[in-house]
């Protein structure tokens, strides 16, 4: 018998989630949904003179969403088609209106290059100049680790984010795959490394001179609320946790995927002690269950 619920039952990361979308594909809606609930709990905890916008993500399109295989069919950004004289197969007094653009239904269908990802950016804005970029926020996929050019590509843009001046916050939830930030440990076979972790890259003042700070979490530990600098002496305090539990239940595809009856897909990937964590939270639902 399987068991559901709709409210997200650990504390922190919901690991049978997680493993789900690693083992089986679909992470791409998790992400949408999550980079939406993220972005209005951003914009309520703004001070006044800052807003958030959702942008592009720093993913290329150029690869898959969830495998990270580059895609055979690039899209271009501009499309040419050919217009049908439709007065040549639409009588000039038909009382219906007639169409400014015919094409084939396969035209219509966006292609797999369309499935990238969104992130968020952080503004400073002023009437008196244009608004100014201070925070760049990466939800990462599957397609920004592991080995391939997708990762490549995303550590080149990471880095040309920093140098920038802009602070780079990257969110990854995905333990399996390595982090495609140097420096953190490989999970779960080195010392001091954790299944997921919050990463803030603060380059002030200078590139040279920032620091980067890891907050790294075990399964079921609650993720951190962490305060970032904006400008000035104005600060954001940023409840990962709350928005978390608000994706995972605002739609039944996600919560349908996790069965607390059973282990997550792929148990042997994570660690003994955090083996032993899941463990305890299963039979703590299970015992909850009618």
């Amino acid at each position: 018998m399987t068991l559901h619920f709709r409210e997200n039952q650990y504390q922190g990361v919901n690991a049978h989630l997680q493993s789900s979308y690693q083992a089986k594909g679909g992470w791409s809606g998790f992400h949408s949904k999550h980079i939406s609930d993220l972005a209005e709990h951003i914009d309520s905890q703004l001070p006044a003179g800052y807003e958030v916008d959702i942008e592009q993500s720093l993913q290329i399109r150029e690869f898959h969403p969830d495998s990270g295989e580059r895609v055979r069919n690039p899209r271009p950004d501009i499309s040419i088609y050919s217009q049908t004289d439709i007065t040549t197969v639409t009588p000039s007094d038909s009382p219906y209106a007639l169409a400014t653009l015919t094409q084939s239904i396969a035209d219509t269908v966006p292609t797999t290059e369309e499935l990238h990802y969104v992130a968020l950016r952080i503004y400073r804005v002023d009437d008196e100049i244009d608004r100014q970029a201070i925070i760049h926020l990466e939800v990462l996929s599957p397609t920004n680790k592991g080995q391939g050019n997708g990762t490549l590509q995303y550590i080149e843009k990471r880095v040309a984010t920093l140098k920038s001046g802009l602070r780079l916050i990257e969110i990854d939830y995905l333990h399996e795959t390595r982090s495609p930030i140097r420096g953190i440990p490989h999970y779960p076979t080195e010392t001091d490394s954790f299944p997921y972790y919050i990463h803030i890259g603060d380059p002030f003042p200078t590139f040279d001179e920032g620091i980067a700070a890891t907050y790294g979490f075990y399964v079921d530990d609650p993720i951190p609320q962490i305060t970032v600098p904006l400008m000035k002496q104005d600060m954001l305090t940023i409840d990962f946790q709350t928005v978390y539990d608000l994706t995972f239940k605002s739609l039944s595809a996600f919560s349908r995927r996790v069965d607390y009856a059973i282990k997550p897909d792929r148990f042997d990937t994570y660690s003994a002690s955090d083996q032993h964590r899941i463990i305890s939270r299963l039979q703590a639902v299970q015992a909850q269950s009618p």
